[in-house]
Parts: C-alpha cells; structure tokens; sequence
C-alpha cells in the first residue's frame, strides 16, 4: 500500500480497492470484515467524508443508534481508528470495517474536504486562525463543527442512487412513533419500480439489515422485504445457470442477517424463509454448492454463527449424504425435528417419523402434510392436526384451523363432520359450532355429535358453550355450567350472572344458587374491588328470594357465606357496609 493509493487528492481509488480491504483485513480479522460487509451492503454508512488521510462517517448500527466512525490511513495501512459504539474505542468494531469497505468500493461516497487553512482562506484575523488551527490540532473533534460552518460550494457526500440507496435514505429517519404503514408503501414502490433482479435484493437487504431499527410493529415494512425474496425466487426459475447460482448464493446469505440479529432460530425469519426459498428451486448440485459456502461460513463464523448456519446446512445436505445417522445426529443437535421427520418418512421408518413429528413447532407442522399423505398416511396426518390445534397457540392454531377448514372443503360430508369437530376442538367459537351442527344435522347426526361439542366448549370456551344454551332455551343444562366449581376462564363471571337472571323467573333458587356461586368467585379473586362485587351477588340472592317470602333462607345463605370467610377482614367490612353490623 502506498501513500499515494490513500491519500491522494482526489477521491478515485483506482486500484486501492484492493489495498484498502488488505489494510482492514490486518487491523480486524476476518469475522469483523465479514461483518463489516453486510453492513455496506444494507447501506448502513453515510455522511462519509475524507480530509487528507483522515475519514470520516457515520454508521448505521443494528438498532435506533449510528454511530461516528473515524479512520486515519498512513502507507502501511491504518494508522488509527475508532467509533463512538461501546466496542468501537480501541477501532476494531464492524462499523469501522464497514466504513473501510464502503471507501474502498465507493470513494464518491466521501466528499474531499478542505483543511482548516482552506476552509478559513481570505479571513482577515490571521491571528484567530491560526489559534483555531491550534485548538483543532488540541481537540480534533472540533473538526465537525468546523464542517458545518463551510459554504455550499465546498464538496458533499452524492446523493444516494438506485433502490438500495433509496431505501436507505427511508429507513434511516425511522425513529419510535414513525409512520411504518407509509414507510412500508413507499418502499413498496421501489420494490416495483426495480429494474431487475439485483436491484430488488439490494432493496431486501436495506431492509433486513434494519430490522432492529424498524422495531416489533414493522410487519409491513419486512413484509416488503419477503415479497423481494419472493420475487427473487420466481426470478431465478428461469434465469441462466450462472443467475441462479449467483441469485441462490444470495437467498442463503440472507440468513447471515438473522444471525446477526439474533433472530436465526425463528421459523418465519426472513433468512429462514429465502433458505426455504432457494431449498425449493435448487436442483442437487446447486445443494451441494451451497452447503460447501454454508461449511466455509462456519468455518469462519463464531460459536453462535457455527451453530445457526448448522441449522441451513441440515436442510441443504438432506437426503444427499451417505451417512445417515450422522446427519440425523447434526439434525438432532440442531433442533430440525421436521427435516429428522421428512428423511425418516423417505427412509421407511414411520414410528421415527411421528416421534419427531411431536417435536415439530406448529408453525411447520404443515409443511410435512404432502410428505405423509405420500406415504398414505394423510388420515393419521389429520388427527394429528386435531389433537394439535386443541393445544396450539393463538398464532399455530390459526394456521392449523385453516388448514382444516380447507380440507373440510374437499372432503365427502363424513369425512367433513369429522374435520368440523376437529375445527371446533382447536378453535372453540360460536362459528365453529355453527358450522358442525349443520354438518351434524344434515346427516341426522347432531344427537351423538351434540353432547361432545358441549364437553369441548364446557372446557375449553364456557362462555360460549352458556350463550348457546341460553339462545336454546336449555336453563338446565346452563345452570350446571355456571354452578360448576372448576376454575373459568376470567370475564365468565358475565356469564354466570346472564344465566342467574335467566333462572329467575322459573327457578329462583336455582338463580339464588348461581348468584352466590359467583360471590365465592369474586371473593377467590381478593381485592376490595372483587369484595364489593361479591356483595352486590348476594343482595341479588336475598332480591329473588325475598320476593318469594324466603327471608330466612336468604339471611341463612348469607350467614353462611360470612362464616366461610370469617378471616377476610375487608370482606367483613363490606358485608358490614351493604347489609349492616350484624350482617358479618
């Protein structure tokens, strides 16, 4: 390297490219480049500038922050460096990797700047500068105030170009409160208005490289970013063999951002779903080129980074490797228990295959459906669907009750009965129930079928199991659910109080009954709050049963209750309070 290559008086590196990442390869190791270079790639560096041999930028970190990187070149290389983020003080962080790549691969990125001497030419008070000449010398971060002082003639940083540059020029004012919606609409449009294929990924990843900053509420914005790696996938299906290798190297090396954020074991990250992407259209050999990268990226890679990108080498070395048990094992090590279930499947051994399939996470318990029907066992595949979605949460049920309604759809109408109780047990609503009734009826069926919806929604929805039997008119069979001791989910207290005054009329004992059963709930809930709502029940049991000349069994009741709880203090100042002093 040579003085001339870094501190020559215009920004064309010619051939200092190479020299310039040889120098940054020395000062921080190979992990730290790798790093570096995502972040130049999602465009993370701006407001580059370069006086003399000094740069100088800001960095885009990972979340809300950017941070100030500073760099000194000399003939040999760095001279010095540093960056105002908490690893950044001894300047071998990522940041000052990306800001040495970026000036390597687009020196226009830094506008020359004028010295001191230059920026204070013609000012009169010669003494005064040379006194600020030497307070920069003292306190060289002065330098920046200096900057913003020059006239609009001096050099900026170029505007950024293309959809990366764009992007980024969004996504670096996004701050907490930011309009996502709008953020995402716009980058929508540069998603469209792409002219190929490389411009959309580099949108992708001016996104996914922002993913902290973009926050939890960004659906809509990643959202973005996974219709690229969509449209890049479709992309490459008819590209030349040279395209597709290229385009499938790059959806594997999206991953790289999950692990860099922390994210790599979420199924529906976007590095996951581009591995999943490029798994769909690579033919084996591609597999087995990007499974020699993935090995040469743990090789390089960390212990977190050698472990995440184990988990894409299960998926791309499955079925191609004469070891079977190893790669079980390396699929077992990795928590893959849906690729052990695939291979276990193609090999024959099915009782292996439904172990591993109780493993599988709900969000890819569907992905393995085509691959157990073709071993005839989509049947089996269906009640394990059901026995699923009763237990799933809110986000895998979904998607389970989804799949069961569409194949409700294709089934003969008892095979459809079937799958609407299935339905129903993973998505205990008044819909569900709705739609197996008049499945159930249809057949003459809803007899048998009836009384094991009611156990379903008794356990699982009671609240909706009472609303539908006081519609029925069945104020039994309502009275036995509100009654019922085991512990309801909380707001069922509005049901039990419908179905109490429902009973008054016909069975004022059984509403008194009701009422007092919801008393003891609101006392098990503690609180003063929950102890005047258990006293407002039971001025509702002496009401209906003193309209009916039982007085006494009221006060009985009541007595009752106030010796159940006699240690409650602020229960018996309540009770005091709605029904006097000798009410506890």
């Amino acid at each position: 390297m040579t003085r001339m290559a870094l501190q020559r008086p215009a920004n064309d590196v010619g051939d200092a490219r190479a020299a310039v990442e040889a120098a940054a390869l020395a000062l921080l190791g190979a992990r730290t480049l790798e790093r570096g270079r995502r972040y130049v790639a999602w465009g993370a560096v701006y407001d580059g500038r370069r006086r003399g041999a000094v740069l100088r930028a800001r960095c885009e970190g990972s979340g809300q922050e950017a941070w100030r990187v500073r760099v000194t070149l000399d003939p040999t290389g760095v001279r010095d460096a540093a960056c105002d983020c908490p690893m950044g003080e001894t300047g071998d962080c990522k940041h000052v990797a990306a800001v040495l790549l970026t000036y390597a691969r687009e020196p226009e990125a830094f506008a020359e700047v004028p010295t001191v001497d230059e920026a204070l030419e013609g000012v009169d008070a010669s003494g005064l500068r040379a006194l600020l000449g030497r307070l920069l010398l003292q306190r060289p971060e002065l330098e920046a105030l200096v900057e913003e002082a020059l006239p609009a003639s001096f050099a900026r940083p170029s505007e950024p170009e293309g959809a990366r540059g764009r992007a980024a020029a969004l996504l670096r004012g996004v701050w907490p409160g930011a309009d996502l919606d709008a953020l995402a609409s716009r980058l929508e449009a540069l998603r469209t208005e792409a002219g190929d294929l490389r411009e959309v990924e580099r949108l992708a990843v001016a996104i996914v490289g922002r993913r902290r900053r973009v926050g939890g509420d960004g659906g809509a914005v990643l959202a973005v970013a996974r219709r690229c790696v969509e449209s890049v996938a479709a992309g490459l299906r008819s590209a030349d063999a040279e395209e597709r290798a290229r385009g499938l190297r790059w959806l594997v090396g999206l991953y790289g951002y999950d692990i860099e954020h922390g994210c790599a074991g979420v199924v529906e990250a976007l590095g996951r779903t581009a591995v999943a992407a490029a798994l769909a259209i690579a033919t084996e050999g591609e597999r087995r080129a990007l499974a020699r990268r993935v090995r040469g990226a743990m090789a390089r890679g960390d212990e977190w980074a050698r472990y995440a990108w184990g988990a894409v080498l299960v998926e791309l070395e499955e079925g191609l490797t004469d070891d079977e048990e190893g790669w079980m094992e390396l699929a077992r090590a990795h928590h893959r228990p849906a690729a052990r279930c695939r291979r276990l499947l193609a090999l024959g051994r099915v009782a292996e295959a439904w172990t591993a399939f109780s493993e599988v996470a709900d969000v890819e318990l569907l992905t393995l459906a085509e691959r157990f029907e073709e071993r005839g066992l989509g049947a089996e595949f269906t009640e394990a669907v059901k026995a699923r979605g009763r237990r799933a949460g809110a986000a895998g049920r979904e998607r389970l009750v989804a799949w069961l309604r569409g194949r409700e759809e294709r089934a003969d109408e008892q095979e459809a009965l079937g799958l609407a109780e299935g339905v129903l047990a993973a998505d205990p609503t008044r819909a569900a129930l709705d739609e197996l009734r008049q499945r159930a009826e249809a057949l003459g069926r809803w007899g048998e079928v009836r009384e094991r919806a009611e156990a379903v929604l008794d356990a699982k929805a009671p609240a909706v199991l009472v609303a539908w039997l006081l519609e029925e008119g069945d104020l039994a069979a309502a009275r036995r659910v509100a009654e019922d001791e085991r512990t309801r989910p909380a707001g069922f207290g509005a049901s039990r109080v419908a179905v109490a005054e429902a009973l008054e009329e016909g069975d004022p004992e059984g509403a008194a009954r009701v009422y007092l059963r919801q008393a003891e709930a609101c006392v098990a809930q503690r609180g003063r709050a929950s102890y005047r709502e258990a006293c407002a029940m039971l001025a509702r049991v002496e009401r209906v049963l003193s309209a009916r000349g039982r007085e006494a069994e009221a006060r009985a009741l009541r007595e009752g209750f106030a010796a159940r709880h006699a240690r409650l203090s602020s229960l018996r100042a309540e009770l005091v309070q709605h029904f006097g002093p000798l009410a506890a």
